[in-house]
């Protein structure tokens, strides 16, 4: 259970039911003080429109001037490198940043502060609603064409909405997945698991005949823990009138929560930190048989254990119901219009083209070292074509990613400071092996979070 540290024209003539369900949401109420925040906050917050306090000219130079990228995602130079090569006219500079848990989020802050914001930025998922109403991301809802919203569908737009406005463009999907060792499951007479209580099967015979555990519970991946809660139906923070409602412990996380504490007081679980050097050796030596991930996910593990190759394959997640599959999200990119820039529309357009065109995603790929799954359907075919992948003995994975992505469910939404949760979430998961359990690292994030909250002005309760 983790994620592998490196952690996304013309309107339609006509709309079908589901696309105009969708475009309904999409133009509905603004974020508004009152529907998210409470009253009295500060200056900084009370900023969150269409410009942001200050000077919002300031950093921008000239409206008719080249847009202005930062991000880091691989393949972004590749990509924009493309753009202005086919666009001459209407340049974009880039400049790479660190990922934000890395510090890219801090200096998106301090640079909207001080006026020099960039025009595009791209975050995770994760990190948009602290953004929104910081007010760093414009709301972009009145930009987005009815084409680009048919093309990225209910779930991508899931990621990039808060209170049914725009602030982010999805790049991609992440369904989450099961990577597993094909020679180890085979030697042992272990069939790939379909639910979850084959899973605790499967852990409980391949520990009994081996030693090995089928997969990795990773303290530091709050993501994961957050994607499993998502398929259970459980739902962490929710806008409610005009406050946020927090509950970490619904029952269906709860469930979550009393699974994988379950299989790690059996030992049936490698207990460690994603990207640590314990667990990458644990996967190298066959010690560990599987991997849980988002379809971003299958290259790190490629790159990472490369003398397993032809060895790992990728099946559909396990399921809760297999008469009501659902699956939940493993950190997905975004690309945010700044409120200061002065060119959303050139911004917009830019990002209509890298987020739909095939020749955007062959560009962002080309390097072949990342399995991004594109959330626009017609960037799939292209973006299967850049990511080789004998280390899953040539397994159509993008075929497989397709079908899966149908599962994701809608409607969840993330906490207004997730980069501070996720903190305190994994602060408990690390006490792990000091007898601490998953409920209670869950129970003391949540205690956390809600005067976290409160001293940011925000209305706050507990569900």
């Amino acid at each position: 259970m983790s994620s592998l540290a490196s952690p996304s024209p013309s309107p339609s003539p006509s709309l079908s039911a589901p696309e105009a369900a969708e475009a309904a949401v999409m133009t509905s109420r603004p974020l508004s003080r009152r529907g998210v925040l409470a009253a009295g906050l500060g200056t900084a917050l009370a900023c969150a429109g269409v410009t942001s306090c200050g000077n919002a000219s300031a950093g921008q130079g000239d409206p008719d001037g080249p847009l202005t990228f930062w991000s880091s995602l691989r393949g972004t130079d590749t990509l924009v490198a493309k753009w202005n090569a086919t666009h001459p006219d209407d340049p974009v500079d880039f400049s790479p940043m660190t990922s934000g848990l890395a510090g890219g989020n801090a200096k998106l802050s301090n640079a909207a502060r001080a006026g020099n914001a960039p025009d595009i930025v791209t975050i995770v998922d994760a990190d948009l609603p602290s953004f929104a109403i910081d007010g760093v991301c414009a709301d972009v809802t009145d930009l987005v064409t009815p084409r680009l919203r048919t093309q990225l569908g209910p779930q991508a737009w899931t990621n990039g909405k808060l209170d049914g406005r725009v602030y982010g463009i999805p790049l991609d999907l992440g369904p989450m997945l099961l990577a597993y060792r094909t020679d180890i499951l085979d030697a042992h007479h272990i069939d790939v698991p379909t639910t979850w209580e084959e899973f605790h099967e499967a852990a409980r015979r391949l520990k009994r005949q081996s030693g090995v555990h089928l997969t990795t519970f990773h303290p530091n991946a709050y993501n994961v823990l957050a994607g499993h809660a998502m398929q259970s139906g459980g739902q962490w923070f929710a806008i409610e009138g005009d406050s946020w409602a927090l509950d970490f412990l619904d029952e269906p996380t709860r469930r979550v929560a009393d699974y994988w504490q379950g299989l790690i007081d059996e030992d049936l679980l490698f207990v460690a930190p994603g990207s640590s050097q314990e667990w990458l050796s644990a996967l190298a030596r066959g010690r560990v048989a599987a991997h849980l991930v988002g379809p971003w996910g299958l290259a790190a593990l490629a790159s990472s254990v490369p003398g397993t190759s032809g060895r790992w394959r990728v099946a559909p997640l396990p399921q809760w119901d297999t008469g009501k599959p659902v699956l939940g999200t493993d950190g997905v990119s975004l690309h945010a219009i700044t409120a200061d820039s002065r060119r959303k529309e050139r911004a917009m357009r830019f990002l209509d083209w890298m987020s739909t065109t095939p020749e955007a995603i062959s560009a962002r790929l080309s390097s072949g070292r990342s399995s991004l799954f594109p959330a626009a359907k017609n960037q799939v075919e292209a973006a299967s074509r850049q990511f080789k992948t004998d280390f899953y003995d040539g397994q159509d994975l993008y075929g497989l990613i397709s079908d899966q992505a149908r599962l994701l469910r809608t409607g969840w939404t993330w906490g207004p400071r997730m980069q501070a949760t996720a903190t305190s979430l994994h602060n408990g998961l690390a006490r792990l092996p000091y007898s601490t359990t998953i409920t209670e690292a869950l129970r003391t994030a949540q205690a956390e979070t809600l005067p976290d909250l409160r001293s940011l002005g925000l209305k706050v309760r507990q569900a």
